[in-house]
């Protein structure tokens, strides 16, 4: 009896040693499974990927390496398996295959910044581990699939900037709860904003600007209390902002800008986000009054409420944004015609890091201060243009040494130009066009060389175009139209503007000959020197400028015979000549033009 357990013991011990040895050896054969699985899954990725060969970004996916040791495949330590595909910038083509849906360890895919094309394969939803997905600035198209939603773990899902259509799927804020961040932003996505979006609580990052979603914000996105950007910008969303938005104290960047949003701002604006930086609302039907609590909120940088119907006064303190750079009211109702208008811009020169400011297009009134000079030296972008502005302007201007772009147009200005503008010499873009300014255009202007686009039309200079323009070798578009100038104009120095596209000279009181060095100007578009004094003859040099679409030389003293280089012009769309004293035939091939 007692040898027959004994011997029982000894076969019972045998099996387990036996299963043992088994199990042992079976591990390995696993992990080698495995191991092939993930090296012929990666593989099939790379034959489908154009570029992935042949002396590529993907040489080293050889048989002389481990897989785990290929550019851009991270692998786990414990077992060999792949946890991470990083194949950003690779200017990598083709489409992603199927195969990846076999690496079952993934948990991040990047592919960012390549030329891929095609769909999303649906073998995604086959990797439950995946934590980080990011196939943005592609050429992807198609819809998301269904099957992604079974991605559960993903904290990060950036699609961006690809052509995928379709609706945003409204599972994926059913199935996604650990979403951190999310971007759908440059496709062509229609539909609403799905509500579901809400349950989402752990998002801290929400893009979806430029596509083409409608319908009214949701709700529900109001219950994102982590929520610290919000992107919703260029799209066709309707309705009004949803008062449960300003639960969302964490935000710091709200971009709505340029959809069909309606109604106005809560008082609560400046109240319910401490940490707002920034705030682009342009290009709505948003109306009624900038809520004057705004100011309570010292971190913003970006105001831009451009292109709504915003009325009433601009808040007088906006010097409480110490760390603004960028103001932008432009295109709105805001003044009431009255010299009370522009108090707010005293306060803005406690704004030393602004950068930008806006305020053109809108029915302010009363006379520009001085206070404009003492504006942060920063500031690059200074319009306020299209009002109902007076007085002149101040000489101090010289000091915002950091200018780039000028507009001050369509204003009641009065006075000459202020010498210091001389100071200006970065420069670029000039605009005093539409007021009543006086006297003669300033010498000290050629000191600024980098001068592309100059506007002095409709004012009241008079006396020559002063010679040291000609230092302005980027000029393009030059309209010194409608004013009070006269005397001949010297041939060198319209000869220097070799970058001309645009030359406006008309209503004037020029003389003399026309200069032919304008000939120079090879990509010169609009030539305009109307309702002048010009005699001689018309210069046979312009058939030199071959992009030539629009000559106006009406109400002059030219006389002879039209040219005939003229002819040669095959992009010339209108020319007029009348009101001259020319003689002779018009040249056949200019009978047949749109408007002569």
């Amino acid at each position: 009896m007692y040898s027959m357990e004994k011997s029982r013991i000894k076969f019972l011990l045998c099996i387990v040693a036996a299963i043992t040895l088994a199990s042992m050896s079976f591990k390995p054969a696993m992990a080698a499974m495995g191991n092939e699985t993930d090296r012929l899954a990666l593989l099939a990725l790379k034959d489908e990927l154009l570029g992935g060969s042949h002396g590529g970004p993907l040489l080293s996916w050889n048989a002389s390496l481990h897989f785990c040791e290929w550019q851009g495949v991270g692998c786990g330590q414990q077992q060999q398996r792949v946890i991470s595909l990083s194949l950003p910038g690779l200017k990598l083509g083709g489409i992603i295959s199927p195969s990846i849906g076999n690496l079952s360890f993934l948990r991040e895919a990047n592919l960012f910044n390549n030329s891929l094309k095609g769909n999303i394969p649906r073998e995604f939803g086959h990797l439950r581990q995946l934590r980080s997905l990011n196939l943005s600035r592609n050429n992807l198209q198609g819809n998301i699939p269904v099957e992604l939603n079974n991605c559960s773990n993903l904290q990060f899902l950036n699609l961006s900037d690809n052509s995928f259509t379709g609706k945003i799927p409204f599972q994926l804020g059913d199935t996604m709860k650990n979403l951190i961040k999310l971007s759908l932003a440059g496709n062509d996505f229609i539909g609403t904003i799905p509500s579901s979006l809400g349950n989402l609580s752990s998002l801290d990052y929400l893009q979806l600007g430029n596509n083409h979603l409608e319908g009214n914000v949701p709700i529900s996105l109001g219950r994102l209390s982590n929520l610290k950007i919000l992107v919703l910008s260029r799209n066709n969303l309707s309705g009004i902002i949803p008062p449960s938005f300003y639960n969302l104290s964490a935000l710091k960047d709200i971009r709505m800008s340029t959809n069909k949003l309606h109604g106005g701002l809560e008082p609560e604006l400046g109240f319910a986000f401490p940490d707002l930086e920034i705030l682009h609302l342009g290009g709505n039907h948003l109306s009624g009054r900038i809520p004057v609590a705004v100011t309570n909120i010292s971190s913003l940088k970006q105001f831009d409420i451009h292109s709504n119907g915003f009325s009433g006064l601009v808040p007088g303190d906006m010097g409480k944004f110490q760390n603004l750079e960028l103001f932008s009211i432009n295109y709105n109702e805001l003044g009431n015609g009255e010299e009370g208008d522009l108090d707010f811009l005293s306060s803005l020169t406690n704004c030393s890091r602004l950068k930008l400011l806006a305020i053109h297009m809108n029915k302010l009134s009363g006379v520009l201060p001085d206070s404009m000079a003492n504006l942060s030296t920063q500031l690059e972008t200074l319009y306020i243009g299209g009002n109902q502005i007076s007085g002149n302007i101040p000489e101090g201007i010289g000091n915002l040494v950091k200018l780039t772009q000028i507009h001050v147009g369509e204003n009641l200005l009065t006075g000459e130009v202020p010498t210091s503008i001389g100071k200006l010499r970065n420069v670029g873009r000039f605009d005093l066009s539409l007021n009543l300014l006086s006297g003669e255009i300033p010498s000290c202007i050629g000191n600024l060389s980098l001068l592309s686009h100059l506007y002095l039309n409709g004012n009241s200079f008079e006396g020559r175009i002063p010679l040291t323009l000609e230092k302005c070798k980027s000029m393009q578009i030059m309209d010194l139209s409608t004013n009070k100038l006269s005397g001949g104009i010297p041939d060198q120095l319209v000869a220097g503007f070799e970058r001309l596209v645009t030359l406006n000279l008309s209503h004037n009181s020029f003389n003399g000959s026309f200069p032919s060095g304008v000939s120079n100007s090879k990509n010169l578009v609009e030539l305009y020197a109307d309702k002048n004094d010009f005699s001689g003859e018309i210069p046979e040099s312009f058939g030199e400028i071959s992009e030539l679409r629009i000559l106006h030389m009406q109400g002059n003293y030219f006389h002879g015979s039209i040219p005939q280089s003229l002819a040669s012009l095959r992009g010339l769309e209108g020319l007029d000549l009348s009101s001259n004293n020319l003689s002779g035939t018009i040249p056949l091939e200019l009978r047949n033009l749109p408007f002569l």
